[in-house]
């Protein structure tokens, strides 16, 4: 429930347009790269709420963040963890949270280990890949609000998580 409750926070913040993390302060280097920051996937009439998201936090070659997506009229949220191969590629290799055909471990129990791509292409964010290993990017850059940024820098999980665990 409180990664719902983050996830949802996350969201409603970024739909209201409030400004993006632009510090130089500790917090901002986990802002730095490529894959940092807030990607939404809103198709035809989607409400905003119900927008697939991730927001991503990166510090060097290590990307840690939630996931959202809203699908058969019920809510899935969960972490991921990625390590960045190279400028615009990285592999997933931990995901959790709500069981669905993201993960099948809750992020109480702990970690499940995957092997996924993450992309960008053409300043979109990509989470698969085509049958021909073309890119399939339909996620958007959109403004991280700077307390949602905080808010999820803060988080245990997410300090350990950036420190290098799992």
């Amino acid at each position: 429930m409180r990664t719902w409750t983050m996830v949802m926070v996350l969201g409603l913040v970024a739909c209201t347009g409030l400004g993006t993390k632009a510090g130089s302060d500790a917090a901002s280097s986990a802002s730095n790269g490529a894959f940092a920051g807030e990607w939404a996937a809103c198709h035809g009439e989607t409400p905003p709420d119900q927008c697939s998201r991730y927001v991503l936090l990166q510090r060097g070659n290590r990307i840690c963040g939630t996931w959202f997506h809203f699908a058969t009229g019920k809510e899935y949220s969960g972490r991921i963890v990625a390590h960045v191969d190279a400028s615009t590629q990285a592999r997933r290799t931990h995901v959790c949270g709500r069981k669905s055909v993201e993960t099948n471990t809750e992020c109480d129990d702990g970690w499940q280990r995957i092997d996924k791509p993450l992309r960008i292409c053409d300043g979109k964010l990509s989470d698969s890949t085509r049958a021909d290993g073309s890119c399939f990017a339909y996620y958007q850059s959109v403004p991280l609000a700077d307390d949602a940024h905080d808010a999820l820098l803060a988080e245990p999980w997410m300090q350990a998580c950036l420190s290098g665990e799992p």
